[in-house]
């Protein structure tokens, strides 16, 4: 579970899911500057990542993975009780970036501190819906 302590204190950090480089590419771009991004192009990288990094905060699952169902991953992150799971988006072609960003900044980015920072990131949300 995020503490959010710890998550004042740095970056929260998300684990995107996708098999297209560019894809996982523009998803880097946009939360980069808010967020620790790292990328994983199957099921079974995401599970390395989520073995050897504790700290991970969020998870945006592309639905379609050479490996598995992004949704057949998330079921069965929330059997091993991971709480990373709680957190995660599952997506679809093209990634809906406005929704993303809509939903990392409600668990991140609503406590009074971080106003100005959310409100950038609703800015960054419209202009790419636009």
């Amino acid at each position: 579970m995020v503490n959010v302590d710890v998550a004042a204190r740095r970056l929260p950090i998300v684990l995107v899911v996708d098999p297209e480089t560019a894809s996982r590419h523009l998803v880097w771009r946009v939360l980069s500057r808010s967020f620790g991004v790292l990328e994983a192009r199957d099921a079974r990288r995401a599970r390395d990542w989520l073995t050897d990094r504790t700290d991970i905060d969020a998870l945006i699952v592309q639905r379609e993975l050479p490996d598995a169902q992004g949704s057949d991953l998330l079921k069965s992150l929330r059997s091993d009780r991971l709480e990373v799971a709680s957190r995660s988006i599952l997506v679809t072609r093209p990634v809906d970036l406005r929704a993303v960003l809509t939903s990392l900044t409600s668990w991140f980015f609503t406590r009074d501190g971080h106003a100005m920072k959310a409100e950038a990131l609703r800015r960054e949300a419209a202009r790419l819906a636009s």
